[in-house]
């Protein structure tokens, strides 16, 4: 099979890196769970909760870059697997999440495989340059927050 050369110019190289490091690492944390009922999303919106006991799906879509309609999906979902409970909220009106038992149990599950593969990423790129990706990441992470509105 011939080998494909990438081609893009240089106003659109950055983004370009950064959707194929993306669908790389999703494919990677993907992998890395596939033989758990948790997807990366759904580990991630279930750390969220378990940091924040009794927070609304509004609340986790201010936090998450996903829609207030895809982690109401993804709360009925981890519901549905009893990895989530749903209360009244706090002023005894809304909707208040709580990780269950076996919610909790999956997520650390999910939590280690991240871990591994975490470890795996900066054994290969050395720790100098681990440390320096994920502070530029996290830089990064802030301007587009912040051009986001």
């Amino acid at each position: 099979m011939p080998k494909v050369e990438r081609t893009f110019e240089d106003a659109g190289r950055v983004g370009h890196l950064l959707w194929e490091t993306s669908a790389r690492s999703q494919l990677l944390s993907e992998a890395a769970l596939a033989d758990t009922p948790l997807t990366p999303t759904t580990a991630g919106v279930l750390d969220v909760i378990a940091a924040n006991p009794g927070t609304s799906i509004a609340a986790i879509a201010r936090v998450l870059p996903t829609s207030q309609q895809g982690i109401s999906r993804t709360v009925a979902r981890l519901q549905e697997l009893g990895f989530l409970e749903r209360g009244l909220g706090a002023r005894g009106y809304g909707v208040a999440l709580h990780v269950t038992e076996a919610g909790e149990a999956a997520r650390q599950d999910a939590n280690e495989r991240q871990v591994a593969l975490e470890r795996r990423l900066r054994d290969a790129l050395g720790p100098e340059e681990h440390a320096a990706l994920a502070e530029a990441l996290d830089r990064l992470r802030v301007v587009l927050e912040d051009l986001s509105g």
